[in-house]
């Protein structure tokens, strides 16, 4: 156990900070708002799975009865929550336990970074990552977050030992995990492409076929793991679907898309469930969670999507060009108590209009609170850090542009926003923290490179 401790002890330090400071943040927000903040949102649907699954052997998502079968969250989550019930009978007991797991998303960064980069650039992404104001106050939260972040992480860093050391059986572990990760949050589908793609590529050195072999392996071992899954929806639901959330996100999709066209009113409040809910005649939110009407929504959002798919396009591309500007921290220190923590949002409104008013900014900020100003301080963290991963891109591509380990940092980057930059931005951007802040570690100790030689030049 001590030499365990003493060969390991970068990662356990990093884990032991991030988890102090997470359970911090969880007992003020506890102090503040009580446990049942951590339950909001999904936490109460993943609830009602989790006591279904206990009393009555169903993975159902609605509190009373009937109980119908779903696919509306997949099932790693709600086994978790269930099994921690069972041993605490308590779900509160998940908030820590959650937390815990989810603290272990730093060290496995710090593994990663340090098979792509420098001990130092790999130490400080992985304090970036689990420091960051949204990681620690989603840390926890009922959601699959909890656990699919460390998942997600172990089978990236197999996937870089597998580009690095060439060993296949680091990738076909790799894509086992991701399907774990997949079966957590559904997020992650076809993120697998990546590990092909890649795959293909690093095989294309020894031979065409062992290339083709090796990805059609990684493939078949990612379709193993999510297959009793799929298997149980088409026997139980009568359908293939991997996850009948599917509907109602291209139905946001859609919605998102209508406000570009101007056939809504520009900040008007728009409820996606009830315009949903009166589309196909569903009563409550939980019957557009059912297969069929996920069908047919899903069809009617479609059919709208491609009619005016080059306006979809251009909108979709605006929103991955904001994923990395955007924050929501506002919503953090609202749940904190901070007083004026809408501030980010007065100053957007402000800035909207079309004779910009310097001075009612000017007065705002004045007369914010302490917290708000801090708040408003933030607003320059995530800029900060594109700009810094921009720089840690070029730097890599510098020392080796053919290096497929730099690329798979790319590449995981653009996935997520390309695939939900429509979304709850903030924890989308947990998926991306380990390749952004890697890059942007990079691109910061690069600049600071530079700036030392210069200052040595001069003097």
């Amino acid at each position: 156990m001590k030499n365990f401790i003493v060969l390991h002890k970068k990662p356990i330090l990093i884990f032991t900070i991030t988890l102090l400071v997470e359970l911090l943040v969880i007992f003020i927000l506890i102090r503040i708002n009580g446990t049942e903040i951590f339950f909001r949102g999904d936490g109460q649907d993943y609830q009602n799975l989790a006591n279904n699954l206990i009393n009555h052997q169903m993975l159902a998502i609605t509190p009373l009865p009937p109980y119908w079968p779903t696919s509306f969250r997949t099932p790693i989550y709600p086994f978790w929550l269930a099994f921690i019930y069972l041993i605490f009978r308590s779900y509160n007991a998940a908030i820590f336990i959650g937390a815990f797991v989810f603290a272990l998303s730093a060290p496995l960064i710090y593994l990663i970074g340090r098979e792509v980069f420098t001990e130092k650039v790999a130490v400080t992404a992985a304090f970036l990552s689990g420091l960051e104001p949204w990681a620690l106050f989603q840390a926890g939260f009922i959601a699959a977050e909890q656990i699919f972040m460390p998942i997600f992480l172990l089978s990236a860093y197999f996937l870089c030992l597998y580009l690095k050391y060439s060993k296949t059986s680091h990738i076909y572990f790799s894509s086992f995990i991701m399907g774990i990760a997949v079966l957590t949050r559904p997020a992650a589908l076809f993120f697998i492409a990546i590990f092909i793609f890649l795959a293909l590529i690093f095989e294309s050195k020894y031979s065409f076929w062992r290339s083709i072999k090796v990805s059609v392996l990684i493939f078949f071992i990612f379709i193993a793991v999510l297959a009793p899954w799929l298997v149980r929806n088409k026997v139980v639901l009568n359908s293939w679907q991997f996850s009948s959330a599917s509907g109602i996100r291209s139905f946001a999709d859609n919605v998102m898309l209508q406000e570009y066209l101007g056939k809504t009113k520009p900040g008007e409040a728009i409820d996606i469930y009830k315009q949903a809910r009166q589309l196909v005649g569903a009563k409550s939110d939980y019957d557009l969670m059912t297969v069929e009407n996920s069908q047919k929504i899903s069809q009617i959002a479609l059919k709208e999507i491609k009619t005016n798919f080059g306006a979809f396009l251009k909108m979709h591309f605006k929103d991955m060009s904001l994923f990395l500007f955007k924050n929501s921290y506002g919503n953090i220190f609202f749940d904190l108590g901070v007083p004026d923590s809408n501030v980010q949002s007065k100053i957007s409104n402000y800035i909207q209009w079309s004779e910009i008013k310097y001075l009612d900014i000017i007065n705002l900020i004045k007369n914010s609170s302490s917290g708000a100003k801090i708040l408003l301080v933030l607003v320059f963290f995530w800029p900060a850090a594109a700009i810094l991963a921009v720089m840690g891109i070029f730097t890599a591509f510098k020392q080796n542009r053919y290096n497929l380990l730099f690329w798979f940092l790319i590449l995981w980057i653009i996935y997520f926003p390309f695939l939900v930059s429509w979304g709850d931005i903030s924890r989308y951007r947990l998926s991306i923290h380990a390749s952004l802040f890697l890059l942007t570690a990079a691109g910061f100790y690069r600049i600071k490179s530079s700036f030392l030689t210069l200052t040595v030049k001069n003097d």
